[in-house]
């Protein structure tokens, strides 16, 4: 076991000489066709694989494999291991007719013995690509490749619902090498099946995490009837059940039928998940298949979607973007490389920058967004021509990046020739039974942080009194996490959310309000019926898994200072909005019961009821941000609203002042109101202010975006 965990150390050198050490005495002990010897025989020839030994690696795995099958059989899982691991060397010394022949007959066994989704079935799979692509057959390396990806979907459909949230990023960081392989063949062919392909993969794989993690919350949060919690616990005991004996192979009581146990497994957790789905709505949607296909008849005539997807191959840092057209009936899918993406990412950190330094010369601005448009957009536009509306899904740094400000050669903005809108995946636009409620307006602004009556004295007594108890027997440090939290009042939040529902009640639409001491957590957390919009004014914070960002955050400030703790690991939990009572609460948050701790972090978003709410504005310095996974998005606010339900949510990629806050929101209420569509209201009132002479600058009009989708609600903008 020590050799093995330095060969996945990468420490060959101390893992061959344990390797060979347990050899010798396992076959003193047993002799050289024990069980035990045999394995670590193969392992040390794996080992001297990636020392780069291969020829010592042959002669070990071979002799290994003869051994194996002589013992225990052609088609045991132990000889099937030595036959892929030999044809890994093969594929490593260049002998790809010898690789070919025996990794296809080892993949045969592998799915007849083991099962389509057993882990030494992928790695038949993966070294036949190899294989494939090393003889110049890319086709072919990318049919072997799609057939592994649509399979490793499976897998992990299966594993993610049945682990906690490391080992999910665990299993997604260990496959991840596999799915740059796959995108970096897409890459090398390029044509317009490779881009259809990437959207597939990218319809499949962006956001999966997260994805899984709200899911996982929902279906909580609506098991309370007894049938619909029964279903749910079924659906998880017979999930877990099959991802144990996927990851088991054969046992005792499968031996001989196993991969018929996971078929009728598999056809359980079908079941479960279509009864499940009838019971409830929010789930249905949740699991909507998604195809190329559905997503290019989902789109509006005389538009694009561009769909950025970022990997790694061999080490560099790649972006591919995938296109789909549609003019009239015409749909083509383009596949756009960028290479390494350094570049592009250095010049969005610099227009980022730019924009928000209010000093700087003008001039130098157009620069830099002309600048940053040819890296960005311009190898995007020999392929969208003259389509003025475009779907954006970003990835990677992408997904902070204020695109309408993105300025041309003839020193327009983007937002002035193109409508854009932002989505978290091409899900977003699949039509579902997924429906948006009519309700009303719910108002919660400037917060009285200091407030003193939000938990009462006793309750924080008791807090005290137990902390301290643990900071006598060393349990723990006060100041850790989110505690120490200190926000200054914002008296242009509340006078903002006052404008909000005098707009609002002069257009008698209904509307709650909640300012001061009664803007509480629990004015959300206590939720009967979701709001069909709700605007929430305050503080909002990102933090991120460092101290260092202590005055980037103090900078960002709308009010005067904040006080930033060391943060936690999740980030999740270092995303968040402030309410009532914060300031007085925060020593004492996790010792207080969360409903009503003053601070609402990203991940006990996903608990609100907010399905099928239109929109949710967040008015607050940097909800738009979050710590940005390759693939995954930005854990933080925004996505954590839409994994609640919310079709679209409108959030900040900075801080921006008061006044130019309440512009904005001012305007875009009153077009809101009169019935115009959240994106284009919100698009319409950046235009008319990069027209003001007051507000033209992209420091204050760029700042908000808005990211979702009406339309997979049943709602169409035309």
């Amino acid at each position: 076991n020590l050799a093995y965990l330095y060969m996945l150390m990468e420490n060959y050198e101390a893992s061959a000489a344990i390797f060979e050490d347990v050899k010798a005495r396992w076959g003193s002990l047993f002799g050289e066709n024990h069980a035990n010897t045999l394995k670590a025989a193969n392992n040390l020839g794996r080992v001297y694989k990636r020392q780069g030994k291969l020829d010592l690696a042959e002669a070990s795995i071979s002799d290994t494999l003869v051994r194996r099958q002589e013992a225990l059989g052609k088609d045991h899982l132990d000889a099937i291991r030595s036959m892929i691991d030999l044809g890994g060397v093969y594929v490593s010394q260049g002998r790809n007719d010898d690789a070919e022949k025996i990794l296809t007959e080892a993949l045969a066994l592998a799915e007849s013995r083991l099962g389509n989704l057993h882990p030494y079935t992928f790695d038949a799979l993966n070294y036949l690509a190899e294989t494939k692509e090393n003889q110049n057959d890319l086709q072919a390396a990318i049919e072997i490749r799609e057939l592994g990806f649509g399979r490793r979907s499976d897998f992990l459909d299966t594993m993610l619902w049945t682990t906690g949230e490391n080992a999910r990023e665990g299993y997604i960081r260990l496959h991840r090498p596999e799915y740059n392989a796959y995108l970096s063949l897409l890459e090398k062919v390029g044509d317009a099946k490779s881009a259809r392909r990437m959207i597939d993969a990218s319809l499949q794989r962006k956001g999966l995490l997260l994805k899984v993690t709200s899911e996982i919350q929902q279906i909580a949060t609506m098991a309370t009837d007894p049938e619909l919690k029964g279903l749910a616990t079924g659906l998880e005991s017979a999930r877990k059940e099959l991802a144990a004996k996927t990851l088991s192979g054969p046992t005792a009581e499968t031996k001989g039928n196993h991969v018929e146990v996971l078929y009728q497994l598999e056809q359980k957790v079908n079941e479960l998940q279509g009864q499940l789905g009838r019971a409830s709505v929010r789930f249905r949607t949740s699991i909507a298949g998604s195809s190329s296909e559905r997503l290019a008849d989902a789109m509006i005539e005389d538009s694009a979607l561009v769909d950025f997807v970022s990997y790694t191959d061999k080490g560099e840092p790649r972006l591919l973007a995938s296109v789909i057209t549609k003019r009239g009936d015409d749909v083509e899918y383009h596949l756009v490389s960028y290479g390494d993406r350094t570049g592009l990412e250095k010049a969005i950190d610099e227009y980022r920058e730019m924009i928000q330094d209010d000093q700087v010369d003008e001039d130098v601005l157009v620069e830099v967004g002309i600048e940053t448009y040819d890296v960005v957009w311009g190898p995007l536009m020999d392929t969208l021509g003259d389509l003025a509306h475009v779907y954006l899904v970003p990835d990677g740094l992408l997904n902070i990046l204020p695109f309408g400000a993105l300025m041309s050669p003839d020193e327009e903005y983007l937002i002035q020739t193109t409508d854009l809108q932002i989505l978290t995946s091409g899900r977003d636009l699949l039509p579902n039974e997924y429906r948006l409620v009519d309700g009303q307006y719910l108002v919660i602004a400037g917060p009285d942080y200091d407030s003193e009556d939000v938990v009462s004295k006793e309750v924080l007594q008791e807090a005290a009194g137990r902390r301290s108890a643990a900071l006598q027997l060393g349990i723990r440090g006060a100041g850790g996490g989110l505690r120490g939290l200190s926000f200054a009042p914002l008296p242009g939040a509340a006078e903002e959310g006052k404008i909000i529902i005098d707009r609002v009640e002069e257009n008698d639409a209904a509307s709650i309000n909640f300012f001061g001491q009664s803007a509480q957590e629990k004015v959300l957390v206590g939720m009967s019926k979701p709001p069909e919009i709700l605007h929430v004014a305050t503080h909002g914070f990102f933090l991120k898994a460092d101290d260092t960002l202590r005055k980037r955050l103090l900078k960002a400030q709308r009010g005067t200072e904040i006080h930033i703790p060391p943060p936690g690991d999740n980030p999740l939990l270092r995303a968040g909005l402030a309410f009532a009572g914060i300031n007085t609460n925060a020593q004492f948050l996790g010792d207080i019961d969360t409903t009503n701790d003053g601070v609402l972090t990203a991940l006990e978003v996903l608990d609100l009821n907010l399905s099928g709410t239109r929109l949710v504005v967040l008015s607050a310095c940097e909800t738009g941000l979050g710590e940005i996974h390759e693939g995954e998005g930005v854990y933080g606010l925004r996505r954590s609203f839409q994994e609640a339900g919310v079709a679209e949510v409108v959030s900040s990629l900075w801080e921006v002042s008061d006044a130019g806050t309440q512009a904005l929101m001012t305007d875009f209420y009153d077009k809101l109101l009169a019935g115009v569509p959240a994106r284009v209201a919100l698009r319409e009132v950046q235009l008319e202010m990069i027209d003001s002479p007051q507000w033209g600058y992209p420091f204050i009009w760029s700042a908000f975006m808005i990211v979702g989708s009406y339309e997979s609600a049943g709602f169409a903008v035309n």
